[in-house]
């Protein structure tokens, strides 16, 4: 079958393309015929996005096209493998390496509450003015009432996991979805086959977050007038936590951990435990 690579020089901060197939290159494993059309049409898909003319649109959004087709490609090689068991760990870890799927974006699914993460921009916290993940991170029914606006780095909405899991993916800036967003969100997320379900706790990770947010609330630009949001993060965050809402100990806390993302808070708790 024919190669999958081309393009130019990849742009900064744009996902990398799959790797051009050359006489040179090892053949592929066994199964690499059925999905290769899916894949070849991806990366049509992607070179369209590149290419796709930027007038009328900001900065961002230029990207925003190939951010999502990014998290398809990935998402399709994965579901093959970990879902469908449709394929043999050779060949997926054969197009890991060939760059047919992220590899980095793949291991975060894994963790839970990053099951529908978009992209890894979105905890990349220096994509951030206040210095924290993507507003696409923070459940929908902990936002203010109105229009939700999508992440200016990803273009998704959410990816928080219960909202994203009801809608089978992120839920981008051009997706169908309620006309509001946050009320669906706070009534559980219902859909034309399943009720709304009655909120427990978050995925773990979702509180570490939902404290950097808050503290850099208090830190940021006109930070007294957004203290009463940045209260109400905290005090969900401790809740999830079993203690008691500490604006101050929440804003410490992310000063001391400054550079690790909600993730990585995770982990380092784990290791405490």
């Amino acid at each position: 079958s024919g190669g999958l690579g081309g393009g130019g020089p990849r742009a900064a901060g744009r996902p990398a393309m799959p790797r051009l197939r050359t006489l040179n290159t090892k053949k592929p494993p066994e199964g690499w015929e059925d999905v290769a059309p899916q894949l070849e049409e991806f990366h049509q898909q992607m070179r369209d996005a590149v290419n796709e003319p930027h007038e009328g649109k900001r900065r961002n959004e230029a990207t925003w096209g190939i951010t999502r087709i990014h998290y398809e490609r990935s998402r399709y090689i994965y579901e093959l493998y970990y879902k469908k068991k449709a394929i043999s760990k050779e060949l997926y870890d054969w197009l890991l390496k060939e760059k047919h799927a992220d590899a980095a974006l793949i291991a975060k699914w894994k963790k839970p509450g990053y099951e529908y993460l978009c992209s890894l921009q979105a905890i990349d916290k220096r994509n951030s003015n206040f210095g924290t993940t993507a507003i696409c991170r923070v459940p929908l029914h902990l936002r203010k009432p109105g229009a939700a606006q999508p992440s200016v780095s990803t273009g998704c909405i959410s990816c928080a996991s219960q909202e994203a899991g009801r809608l089978g993916g992120p839920i981008w800036w051009d997706s169908p979805r309620p006309a509001d967003l946050i009320g669906w969100a706070k009534a559980g997320c219902p859909t034309a086959d399943k009720a709304g379900k009655k909120r427990k706790e978050l995925p773990d990770g979702e509180d570490a977050e939902l404290e950097a947010r808050a503290a850099a609330l208090r830190r940021g630009p006109g930070g007294e007038g957004r203290s009463a949001e940045a209260a109400e993060l905290e005090a969900v965050a401790q809740a999830l936590r079993g203690g008691p809402a500490d604006g101050a100990a929440a804003a410490q806390d992310e000063e001391d951990d400054d550079d690790i993302t909600g993730d990585e808070k995770e982990e380092e708790r784990a290791k405490g435990d």
